[in-house]
């Protein structure tokens, strides 16, 4: 009697703490399931479409289908507990009233973006697959959840103020406090990654905020901190793999998944292209000289491609970048010293040559140029006649 008077309470404070204008509406997973998900009214679909641009992808052309996802458009009246990455859960219309039909759930999207109009007001575009149901009247709703998002921005925000001031200590306080808030915020996660980092406490903390931030990378506030993300995360992994090599297998693995995301979703930007040439030649010279075994020759094959794709792509892009060309002489060191003997090992040597000239002429003096390279600059060079 007690634990059922506890729960007429929880239910009862829920729905005081709603906003007055706030639908509550009760659905199911599942005709199977009896314990139904509460839920808020965020608003109405007003238009289901296919992106406009579409690629044949390999799964289309075995399906004979189209396999890309439905763009979806909502009008929401309040925007108030809607953010990017968000699922938002499709329920049926009761068509006989203008009431909300209690029932299954029809579809779930994933929210992209939250914006306002001139002449339609706020509106939320999203993804999701609704090809059995896109005619049906359908109304969108949010799970009724006691996150609280708003502080947990604004204890973000005043943790940006203090690392912008380089008061580190404040800020990762305040990251903490947001984080308490909001706990599967990627942006909360990897500015608390990036404090730490900072504050010189080492790669520990910085690792563990920086995987709760990939775990929950689609829920990035915007593109350009996603990106910035990826770059950071990026220059962490190869740091870390310095400083523990091999011995941590799921950082060393993690490392060429997070540079081929982040070549698909940022094609165009030079560091994204540049860490994985860096990337793919760890892969490379890690892969083993066993060419005898097919299974090692296939793996040096494809990070060999990886590599002359991505340095082709990020010499393109920028030219004159001294880090560029010395990853691009340890590269082809390698490659000339694999293939002696071959009729690839000049077109390696020359290559050598040709970004070891490069090297010196972008040189910054910043850092120190290893001997290792330039005894192998040197050998290049002698060889092909240069001296």
């Amino acid at each position: 009697m007690v634990r059922l008077f506890f729960l007429y309470i929880c239910l009862f404070s829920s729905i005081l703490a709603q906003a007055p204008d706030e639908k509550l509406v009760f659905a199911f997973r599942s005709q199977e399931s009896l314990e139904p998900l509460r839920m808020i009214v965020v608003g109405d679909v007003v238009g289901v479409e296919k992106a406009s641009f579409f690629e044949v992808d390999k799964v289309s052309a075995e399906l004979a289908v189209d396999t890309r996802p439905d763009t979806v458009t909502l009008k929401v009246s309040d925007p108030k507990g809607i953010r990017v990455g968000q699922t938002l859960y499709l329920l049926e219309k009761n068509p006989d009233h203008k009431t909300f039909k209690d029932g299954n759930i029809v579809g779930m999207i994933t929210v992209k973006s939250v914006y306002q109009t001139t002449f339609f007001g706020w509106q939320v575009r999203g993804e999701g697959y609704l090809r059995l149901i896109e005619d049906r009247p359908m109304t969108a709703a949010r799970l009724l959840d006691t996150t609280k998002y708003e502080e947990a921005f604004l204890a973000k925000r005043q943790g940006d103020h203090y690392f912008a001031k380089g008061q580190i200590e404040e800020a990762i306080r305040r990251y903490k406090h947001a984080a308490s808030l909001d706990q599967g915020s990627p942006d909360i996660h990897y500015a608390l990654g990036k404090a730490h980092w900072k504050d010189g406490e080492g790669y520990v903390s910085t690792a563990f905020e920086y995987s709760i931030a990939w775990k929950n990378r689609s829920r990035f506030s915007n593109d350009q901190e996603k990106l910035l993300f990826y770059l950071d995360y990026l220059r962490f992994l190869l740091f870390y793999h310095k400083v523990e090599g091999k011995d941590n297998k799921n950082q060393f693995e993690l490392m060429p998944i997070v540079a081929k995301e982040a070549r698909e979703i940022f094609p165009k930007n030079y560091e994204v292209w540049l860490y994985n040439l860096e990337v793919s030649y760890i892969n490379l010279t890690h892969s083993g000289l066993a060419l005898q075994a097919a299974a090692g020759r296939k793996s040096r094959e494809d990070w060999s491609e990886l590599a002359e794709v991505s340095l082709k792509k990020a010499y393109t892009l920028r030219k004159a970048d001294y880090y560029l060309h010395k990853l691009a002489c340890l590269y082809y060191n390698v490659k000339w010293k694999e293939y002696r003997g071959s009729s690839k090992e000049i077109e390696y040597r020359d290559k050598l040559v040709e970004h070891g000239k490069l090297l010196r002429l972008y040189y910054t003096g910043d850092s120190q140029i290893s001997e290792y390279i330039l005894n192998a600059i040197r050998l290049a060079e002698k060889q092909s006649g240069l001296f």
